[in-house]
């Protein structure tokens, strides 16, 4: 029971920095160092500077690396697997919710120039 409260928390934590993070992964990695170093105290410093170092090096994106790794770290590979999948839902979610609206926002006569604009500077390109 013990194990499921952490991943529980783990899975949460994730989440919100998952939700509240602009900018990709490298602007996340100050919030999981406050997060998971300063804050729960879950890894050491050493330890964080080599997870990002890791992320970094190994293919795929930062955040969702450093989340495999923090949460393999923290609670074995249920906590890895509850780490990256609460890191990838808010951006899942925003962009099924955009695709739902697409067709209607290109409909829209100034974002359909704005489209053109930049498909004719890309062929140009």
């Amino acid at each position: 029971m013990k194990k499921y409260k952490l991943i529980m928390r783990l899975f949460l934590t994730m989440l919100k920095i998952g939700l509240f993070t602009f900018g990709g992964g490298y602007a996340m990695i100050a919030l999981l160092e406050n997060e998971f170093i300063e804050k729960k105290k879950w890894i050491e410093k050493d330890e964080f500077l080599n997870m990002v170092a890791i992320a970094e090096s190994t293919p795929g994106p930062i955040a969702i690396n450093a989340a495999t790794y923090i949460g393999y770290q923290t609670a074995g590979f249920w906590g890895s697997l509850a780490a990256t999948v609460a890191v990838c839902i808010p951006s899942f979610i925003i962009i099924f919710l955009i695709s739902l609206f697409f067709d209607t926002f290109l409909s829209l006569t100034y974002v359909a120039y704005a489209f053109r604009g930049i498909q004719i500077c890309v062929i140009y390109i």
